[in-house]
């Protein structure tokens, strides 16, 4: 008798044990894109310890990062398996990555032609200035928003260890 409680035991463990292996990259890509997410709200890398995003010198701008809200739309998961979860950008976002990395972009002609524009929609002297600039090149300084954390880590330590404790208990 007592053997048969142990086997019934065992194959619920058992049981419990696939269906955590089964749902926990899935839960873990969840977390994973809401923590990248997240980093637009409070304005900055959330890591150890916390990058602040430097400021927009655009005339008018909101909180720096949010003004389309597209990068933010475009943090997915790109592929779930047991054995691996990536998160990322999708394809429709070709700036996420100057904005994450940092870097120096081209400027050209077409840009210099949208610059006058903005300069006779809205009448701002920032506008003049871009268009009048003999640089070649805008600095554009780094706003990680998605890459490797430290708090990443411990938030994804603690979301399967309270899953585990789910399925011992």
């Amino acid at each position: 008798m007592r053997r048969e409680n142990n086997a019934q035991e065992f194959d619920r463990l058992r049981a419990k044990y696939r269906n955590f292996k089964r749902t926990i990259p899935q839960k873990a890509a969840i977390t994973m894109v809401n923590f990248f997410k997240r980093n637009f709200n409070v304005g900055g890398f959330v890591d150890v310890p916390f990058q602040k995003w430097k400021k927009s010198t655009y005339p008018g701008a909101r909180t720096t990062m949010v003004r389309s809200g597209n990068t933010r739309r475009e943090i997915k998961k790109i592929q779930v398996s047991e054995s691996r979860v990536v998160v990322g950008i999708g394809n429709h976002n070709h700036y996420a990555k100057i904005h994450n990395e940092g870097g120096k972009i081209l400027i050209t002609p077409k840009m210099r032609r949208f610059f006058w524009a903005k300069y006779k929609e809205s009448g701002k002297e920032y506008w003049k200035w871009l268009a009048l600039t003999t640089k070649t090149h805008i600095e554009i300084p780094q706003r990680k928003f998605i890459g490797d954390s430290k708090a990443l880590e411990k938030t994804l330590d603690r979301m399967i260890l309270s899953e585990l404790k789910k399925i011992t208990s």
